[in-house]
Parts: structure tokens; sequence; C-alpha cells
């Protein structure tokens, strides 16, 4: 039969005539197939075309040793066959899956029943072979996972090759594929083997991955790299090992905020002497910016979610200490007293523990250049610039905070311009942005806040970004800066008390307390002019407050609260009681100004007061002095 091939047949070789039997006969007779290629290698042993069929019907069968052992002869005899690198490319790529098919999973069995030598000589000449740097990497990397011993002679080759391909590929760019082999792959593998890496390398690479990281980290839509912090902080363990670093067993600890915060604190203190050497500095510098990081990390998300945002504002407190030795002794720190609360469960407590690790970053002058050197380095401005922001406002620094704002024109920005004009006592600038920012309110209504005044020496508050809470605020900080002019002669205090009276409204009965102080100013005067009353008061309490005083048991006091009002017929209500019929009309406007309460939205109401009445506002402010209004 071998003689005498028929028809086409006649025109092939022998070699591949058997060949082309035994693939014939495979779909309905395996054994046949078979039998045709034992003849075929008996005849032509050293025939690759014989050989890689054999392979192939061996893999089609599914019989792993059987496919491994054709497989490892094929490589062994024929290393430069093209039909075998191109099913060793195969193999490698397979081997590289994370999740694998039916056909893939075969091969990473077959190559697991290949002998090691040959595993570690394959790999070596697919890695060489390559022509791709990315490829040829990642063959690397294969190699050293499959044989951790070749670490220490590929290791240091592996990491030389990804910093050359990243500086001619990628210049500038810090997440790219090269740096994220090396950080997410090759220095996991590099640290926990014995490798000598000398102390500038092993530094030089604990940068990059921290650069990495942090660059990945503030990708939200990138959610390849699972767990980034828990991995970056496995590299912080790692290369701190290497480098011989005392704080890389605070790594090895499970995360927690404070825990991680106070052994860097205890570190400093214990070499506080030592905080102009290099080495010490070094450490605390990497360690403690990483963990300050993470912190900030975290409690922006907690402050800034889908759902809400917030906006660090300098609230108000109420002075708690009545021993003056106690306050005197408190306000020697700078940042005692100061409490933060916000209007969810979380009370920003990791404000206060970043502001704590940047005062350790800046607590010798040494420290403060090699901070400022290491945010160069790692390119931290998009991290800091934000938190820097409230640490001007956690420190007080309002000066600053108003320079570090004044080119932006968000809501949250002419919020937080609004609050430190308040406290640097620039009114007309405070009122301005205040009309800027009732004028941009979000349509989110939010829900009154009952924290924006607690006892304390210094509040910070995370002010809900919505209509209410805002609106709120704004009026919070006009009526403390409307209360300096009370006592102010003639027009300026009944202006002062008339717009008072009209801001304690948005959060009523807040300020129930500041009522009893209004109540007693117009009865030391005998007499309160508003022309606004009939616009803008309308709160039951109040008005019920203001006509008991008009009455003779409340004092009699002059009311003039109504011109201009139809109501009254162009008549003022001025009079003591003594024309019953104004008597009337007075009362019969005051019940009008009840009924509104309940059907005016309070928020338009405030809205409307703030932008209409600017103008009138400012003179309540002091600024500037006018003559009278009426």
């Amino acid at each position: 039969m071998l003689e005498k091939p028929s028809g086409t047949d006649n025109q092939l070789s022998k070699e591949d005539y058997l060949i082309m039997r035994a693939k014939k006969a495979l779909p309905g007779d395996i054994y046949a197939a078979k039998s045709w290629l034992i003849t075929a290698r008996s005849l032509f042993p050293h025939s690759a075309k014989v050989q890689f069929e054999a392979y192939r019907i061996e893999k089609l069968s599914k019989n792993v040793k059987e496919a491994a052992k054709c497989f490892s002869e094929i490589f062994q005899n024929f290393p430069d066959d093209r039909d075998i690198w191109k099913e060793i490319e195969t193999v490698t790529t397979c081997l590289r899956l994370e999740q694998c098919d039916s056909e893939a999973e075969f091969l990473c069995q077959m190559f697991q029943h290949i002998p090691q030598d040959l595993q570690h000589r394959l790999l070596v000449m697919t890695a060489d072979h390559s022509e791709d740097t990315m490829e040829h990497c990642k063959l690397l990397l294969l190699l050293l996972r499959k044989f951790p011993q070749t670490i220490a002679t590929h290791g240091p080759r592996l990491v030389e090759t990804l910093l050359t391909a990243e500086k001619h590929s990628h210049p500038g760019r810090t997440v790219n594929g090269f740096r994220r082999l090396l950080a997410c792959e090759t220095l996991p593998l590099l640290g926990d083997a014995v490798v000598e890496l000398n102390p500038r390398l092993s530094l030089r690479l604990l940068c990059k991955a921290v650069e990495f990281y942090l660059a990945y980290i503030q990708q939200p839509q990138d959610t390849q790299i699972q767990n980034p912090w828990d991995r970056l902080f496995q590299i912080m363990e790692l290369m701190s090992k290497k480098l011989g670093w005392e704080l890389s067993n605070l790594f090895a600890m499970p995360w927690n905020h404070e825990t991680y915060s106070d052994k860097l604190q205890q570190y400093a203190i214990v070499h506080s002497t030592g905080l102009c050497d290099e080495p010490i500095v070094r450490q605390l510098l990497m360690c403690a910016i990483v963990v300050l990081l993470r912190i900030l990390n975290e409690h922006n998300a907690l402050i800034n979610n889908e759902e809400t945002v917030y906006c660090l504002v300098e609230a108000f407190g109420e002075e708690v200490y009545s021993a003056e030795s106690k306050l005197k002794k408190r306000k020697r720190d700078d940042n005692a007293g100061i409490v933060i609360t916000s209007d969810s469960d979380y009370n920003g407590s990791g404000l206060a523990l970043a502001v704590k690790l940047w005062d350790l970053l800046h607590s010798t002058d040494y420290l403060q250049r090699e901070i400022t050197k290491l945010n160069q380095q790692l390119r931290l401005d998009n991290w800091l610039n934000l938190f820097l922001t409230d640490l001007a406002i956690y420190k007080g620094l309002h000066h600053e905070v108003r320079a570090r704002l004044l080119e932006g024109n968000t809501l949250s920005t002419n919020i937080r311009l609004a609050c430190t004009s308040f406290f640097l006592k620039d009114y007309q600038a405070m009122l301005e942005y205040i009309v800027v920012v009732t004028n941009s309110l979000p349509t989110t209504a939010g829900k009154i806040s009952h924290t924006l005044t607690v006892p304390s020496i210094r509040h910070l508050h995370y002010l809900i970004l919505a209509r209410f809470p805002i609106l709120q605020y704004c009026c919070k900080l006009l009526l403390l800066a409307i209360k300096e002019n009370f006592s102010s002669p003639g027009n300026i205090g009944d202006l002062s008390i008339g717009h008072a009276l009209v801001l304690i409204q948005i959060d009523w009965p807040q300020e129930a307390n500041l009522l009893t102080t209004i109540t007693e100013r117009i009865l030391n005067r005998g007499s309160f002019i508003y022309p606004l009353f009939q616009s803008y008061i309308i709160c039951i309490d109040i008005l019920e407050e203001l006509t008991y005083l008009w009455s003779d048991h409340g004092g009699g006091i002059s009311l003039d609260i109504t011109t201009g009002m139809a109501i009254i017929q162009n008549r003022r209500v001025t009079t003591r009681g003594a024309d019953k019929g104004v008597r009337e009309e007075f009362k019969q406007a005051m019940r009008q100004q009840a009924a509104r309460d309940g059907t005016v939205y309070l928020d338009e109401l405030l809205e409307k007061f703030i932008i209409n009445e600017q103008n009138v506002i400012l003179h309540s402010l002091g600024r500037p002095q006018c003559a009278d209004l009426r």
C-alpha cells in the first residue's frame, strides 16, 4: 500500500501520505489514526511534521500526559520549527490567562506535565525569542512565577527592561503598561525573594510604585486592579524591608487609620533627635505621606459620594469652659477645642488625623524641605490641593483660604469665600458672595441642620450642598454680622433688628434665645420701624411676640411695620392703640401675616429677601453708613 498510492495520493511523499491517512482516519477511528502515525514515526523518526501530527492527535484526544510527551520531544528535537513556535506562543499565552476555556485549560495542564528543566528552557527561549518588549516582559514574569529560584538571576534584568521601556515609550505618563507590570507584578515577586538590590534602586522602585498607585487610584473608571491601597501597602512593606526600614512592620498590620497615625507619631517621638538624619527622615516621609493620602482618600469618599456632597466651613461655637484657666490652657494649643460636625454619621475625624500627620511632616525645617521635594517627585498636587484649603480652614487661616479660593467660581468656593469674608469682618464681600450663592442654590432641598452651632472653642462643619442647609448657613452668617448693629441708634438699629427677625425664621426655633434679646432691644428703644415687615416676616411665634409688645400689657411699643401696604388703606400702624380702628387694622394685618405661614415656602422667601434686599441688608451691616431709609 505504501509503494502504490493511487490518484492524487500518488503526488504525495510517503511521509505526507501517512500523515494524510492518519488525518482521514481520525474522525471515525482514533486508534487507526494512531496506528498510521506509529508507522510514520517508525519510518520517519526525524520528521517534524510527523511528530507534530502525533502531538496534535494526542491533544485532540485530550490525553494530557501523551500530549506533553510529544510536545517535549518536538521542542527538544525541532526547537526552530515554525509550527512548534506557534504552539509554544499559544501555550505561554494560556499560562498568563486568568480565565481559561477548555482548550487553554488543557494546554496549562499539559505544560505542568512537561519536565521542569524543559519548562524553564522553554520560557527563557520564548522570552528571548519575543520581539515585542511588553510580551518579553510578560514572559519573564511568567518564568519568575513558575521558577522563583530564577528571580535573583532574571529579576534585576526584568526591572531594567521595564524601566528602560517606560522611559522610551511613555515619558511623563505615570499609568502605563510597563509601570503596571513593575508595580503590580514584578515588585511583589522581588520583595519576597532573596535578591540583592542596591538601596538607591530599591528607593527608586518604591517611589515608582507609590507614584503609580496614587495616580491609578485617581482614575475611578478603571477597576482592573482590585484593592489598590492594600496592594500599595504590600509594596510598602516588602520594599521597606529591602531598605531595612524600621517602619516596614507598620504595613503588615491590618489597616486602621488611627492605629497607623499613632504609630507614625510614636516613631517621630522616639526619633525626635534624629529628624535631621536622612535615613530616618526618608522612611518617615514616605510612610507618612502614603498613610496620609489613604486617610484623605477614605475621608473624601465619605464627604463626597453619589448621594451627598459636603463642603467644609467654619461654623459657630458656644463657649463651654467656665473656668478661665481651663479656657486659656486649651487656647494655647492651636488645634485644641476644635469640634468637627456634619449631618451624617461621619464626623470628619479623617481630616483631624490628616492635619496631625501634615503637622508632623512639617515639624522641622529639614522635613519641610524634603516633603516639598517628595511632593514634586510623586506629583501630589492633585491629592493635596483640596486638603490644603481644608487645612487652612482647620487652622483658621482665613487670609490663606481666601487667596487659595479666589480663582474658583463653584458653589462650594463661593460659600467658603462668604465664610472667610465673615471671619475677616469683610461684611460687604461676605454679602456679595452670599448673593451669588443664593442665586445658584441647588434644586435638592435637603434638611435644616441642627449642628451649625455647638459648644466649642472653634467649630468646623461639613455643610451639605443642598438648598436648606446652604440657605441656613448664609442666614447665620448674615445674622451674626447684623447683630453687631442691634444697638446702633435710629434707623440702622431698627433695620438690623428687622433683618434679624427675617433671618431667624429659616431654622426657627433654633434662634429662640435671640428673639428674647431682640424683644428686649425693642422695649429699650420704645419703638420699632421696619418697612419690609409684611413682605418677609410670617413666623407665628415672632408675630405673636410683636403683637404682645404692641399691646398695653407688653409695653405698648410703637410699631411702624406696614408702610405702603394696602391693607391699612394707606395709613401706618404707628400708634400705641389709641385709635380703635387702627388697632383692629393692626390685628387684621397680623392675622393675614400669620395666614401666610405654611403657604409660603421659607426657602423661597429668604432667597427673595437676600437677592432683592441686598442694598438694604448692606446698610444694616454698617457699610456704608446711611441716612434714614424710611
